[in-house]
């Protein structure tokens, strides 16, 4: 009788996907003039394994915030939404990864 293999489940493989690495990354290229991380909240434990968080950036700012995202090859789930009016003054940044995203695509 040939022995079953059992498939991984999904939440045993995520962890090898988004890692506390990956995580402290998002935080360090977002270290930019103009942008503060103002939220951040970590999930899983003992690993964490997602995260969600916000920054507000100057209007200057958001589109450095944006590339380095890119050029850095960590694209969490992003929502943004200006502050101010008529003129935004600051941009909210809103972000998830990882277990943590939800975000609608």
């Amino acid at each position: 009788m040939a022995k079953k293999t059992r498939k991984s489940r999904g939440s045993a493989r995520l962890p090898r996907r988004v890692t506390k690495a990956d995580l402290e990354r998002i935080l360090r290229v977002a270290r930019i003039n103009g942008v503060d991380l103002v939220e951040f909240f970590p999930l899983g434990i003992p690993a964490p394994d997602g995260g969600w968080g916000v920054w507000h950036a100057k209007p200057s700012a958001v589109s450095t915030l944006i590339e380095q995202l890119l050029r850095n090859n960590v694209v969490p789930a992003v929502k943004i939404f200006p502050l101010g009016i008529p003129v935004p003054d600051v941009f909210k940044v809103a972000f998830e990864v990882g277990s943590a995203r939800s975000l609608e695509r």
